[in-house]
C-alpha cells in the first residue's frame, strides 16, 4: 500500500468510522480531519495504485469468500455527474467494511473533487449493504444503497440516491473489491445521473 493509498483510508477514518455491521451507521471518532483535501491528481494516483493489482487477478471463486471475520477496503471512485446535458468529471475516495460472517457491508465515500479542482463537500454512505451468495453463479455479489447530501463549490445542494451494482471480490484471498455506483443526483432539485466506478483493496 502506497503512502497516498494510506492517506485515502486515513481521510475517511478521520471523518467517521463505519461500523462493520453494514447498516451504514457511523461511529464518531475524535481524530481530526486532514488539513488538506486530496486533489483530482492525488486520487488518480490512488486509483492507479489499486488498479495494478486489481487488473492482475481474477474474480474470487465463491468457495474462497470467507464465511467469518471481516476486512476493510479502501481506494478511489471516479466517473461523472450529468445534468441537463452538462457532464462534470468527478473523483473521490471510498472505504468499505465487510462482515463476512453476517454478510453485511458498510462504507463511506468522500473527498469529492472535480477535474477542474473544485471541491465537493460532504460524504455519502453505503446503506443496507449485503453480500449475496446466491444471485450470481460465478461470484459473491455486493449490493448497497449509496446516498447522502453534498455541497458543490458553487454552493449547490447535491442529493444522491444511487446503488452499488456489479460489485464483487477479486483475488484468491478477496484482496480487492470492484463495482459501479449509479443512480440519481439532484442538483438544487434538478435531476441528473451519477455514474461512478470503484476499485478498492484491503
Amino acid at each position: 500500500m502506497t503512502t497516498q493509498h494510506k492517506t485515502c483510508l486515513t481521510f475517511l477514518v478521520a471523518l467517521t468510522l463505519c461500523a462493520c455491521g453494514g447498516t451504514g451507521t457511523p461511529v464518531a471518532t475524535t481524530n481530526p480531519p486532514p488539513t488538506e483535501a486530496l486533489s483530482f491528481a492525488d486520487i488518480a494516483d490512488i486509483a492507479e495504485d489499486v488498479n495494478v493489482g486489481y487488473n492482475a487477478v481474477s474474480i474470487t471463486p465463491k468457495s474462497q469468500v470467507p464465511i467469518a471475520g471481516g476486512a476493510t477496503y479502501s481506494g478511489a471512485v471516479g466517473g461523472n455527474i450529468a445534468v441537463q446535458g452538462n457532464v462534470t468529471d468527478v473523483a473521490g475516495v471510498m472505504a468499505v467494511d465487510v462482515d463476512f460472517g453476517r454478510d453485511q457491508v458498510g462504507g463511506l465515500l468522500g473527498n469529492f473533487v472535480t477535474r477542474n479542482g473544485d471541491n465537493i463537500d460532504g460524504t455519502l454512505r453505503l446503506r443496507n449493504g449485503v453480500l449475496n451468495r446466491q444471485s450470481n453463479s460465478q461470484q459473491v455479489a455486493i449490493f448497497a444503497g449509496v446516498d447522502g447530501t453534498l455541497r458543490s463549490a458553487a454552493g449547490e445542494r447535491l442529493e444522491v440516491d444511487a446503488r452499488l451494482r456489479n460489485s464483487g471480490f477479486k483475488g484468491n484471498n478477496v484482496e480487492f473489491i470492484g463495482g459501479d455506483i449509479t443512480g440519481d443526483i439532484y442538483v438544487d432539485g434538478v435531476r441528473g445521473d451519477l455514474d461512478l466506478s470503484t476499485q478498492l483493496s484491503r
